[in-house]
């Protein structure tokens, strides 16, 4: 009997609230993050909530150290 592969997939749209969380921020960070001009854009709305791809932001960090 052959059994399923499992698949893991990986959350990559995030809010200002989940960022803070997935990188153990404040609030107060992610604001001085978003004010530099290479900070990733959001990209669009989605039931009044602002998204983030987390990939697009771990690039800017490593970029950034």
């Amino acid at each position: 009997m052959r059994t399923k592969p499992t698949i893991i997939v990986r959350q990559i749209w995030f809010t200002n609230s989940q960022l803070c969380d997935h990188f153990g921020i404040h609030r107060a960070t992610l604001w001085r993050w978003k004010r530099h001009r290479e900070f990733p854009r959001p990209e669009g709305k989605y039931i009044g909530l602002v998204r983030y791809d987390v990939r697009k932001v771990e690039l800017f960090l490593q970029s950034k150290l």
